[in-house]
């Protein structure tokens, strides 16, 4: 058992045009019933409004630092680059930790050395409330290569970010952590999960992450497989196991898609142009 008793947890907070919604991160920072604690926060290129809030927060444990829009990878990295502690917690400008979450995650890294990060579960909410929830899991390399398993938002050492070459910063899009955790693990580092909803998850519509999950999920993913190909050659049967299970969800959603009332309606609207497009085009 190793001792972590009062070791300083700097948390690093990328903010990006979220002027709206960062004193709620902040303020769940300061109510952490862990005390030794300072606060960084990245402004990733925001305009206006966002500077300007940030120019009035006075904290004695809090530093804002400026740079040019880069990205949540860039804004991370330059804030544990400039973090004094030896543990990290990220948290975006929009979303919050109970209260008990650096007490408790602090208590596992006392109790087992080889833990590299600590998560836990989490509640997704929107203006109406609670609307989803995150379960987060542990596993191997193979596990979290296959399945985005963790909450990004997590306490880790810094020397496992250091270790691994800090979050990508080519990943602009979106799946950065993902891509950490996968390397956290091949470095020989262990994520534990704390099974209570500790953290919430601020669902916003136009958001960085559901623009990956619209438009960019396919192209993260080959991007995260290809850089850890490795992983792939360990683990092919799961990655078998993966692809056919991905193609029996697709199949079965096309199946649904073609019993719908939308789609019947659908082609019954379009079967008059089909017909047309048909004359056009016959073939010699």
């Amino acid at each position: 058992m190793e001792s972590n008793i009062n070791s300083l947890v700097s948390v690093i907070i990328p903010c990006y045009n979220d002027h709206v919604y960062i004193q709620e991160a902040i303020d769940s920072v300061n109510n952490q019933t862990y005390q030794n604690i300072e606060i960084v926060i990245i402004d990733d290129g925001s305009r206006r409004e966002t500077k300007e809030f940030l120019k009035k927060i006075q904290q004695e444990n809090l530093t804002i630092l400026y740079q040019e829009n880069a990205g949540p990878s860039s804004a991370r990295n330059n804030g544990i680059r400039h973090a004094k502690g030896d543990f990290i917690l990220t948290l975006d400008a929009d979303d919050y930790f109970d209260a008990t979450f650096v007490e408790k995650a602090m208590f596992v890294f006392n109790q087992e050395s080889n833990v590299g990060l600590v998560t836990c579960n989490g509640y997704i909410f929107n203006e109406n409330g609670v609307v989803d929830e995150i379960i987060s899991e542990e596993g191997d390399a193979g596990h979290f290569l296959f399945n985005n398993s963790a909450i990004g938002n997590s306490l880790f050492r810094k020397k496992c970010w250091a270790a691994i070459g800090g979050f990508d910063e080519n990943m602009k899009k979106g799946y950065e952590d993902w891509d950490f955790h996968v390397g956290l693990i091949k470095a020989n580092w262990k994520i534990k999960v704390i099974k209570e909803y500790l953290f919430h998850y601020r669902d916003k519509p136009n958001s960085r992450n559901s623009q990956a999950d619209k438009f960019h999920k396919y192209d993260l993913w080959k991007y995260i497989y290809i850089k850890h190909k490795d992983v792939l050659v360990n683990n092919q049967e799961v990655m078998i196991n993966t692809v056919f299970s991905q193609m029996e969800i697709l199949e079965m959603n096309c199946h649904n898609l073609r019993g719908s009332m939308d789609y019947r309606i659908g082609n019954k609207i379009l079967k008059p142009f089909r017909f047309i497009k048909g004359l056009g085009f016959k073939r010699k």
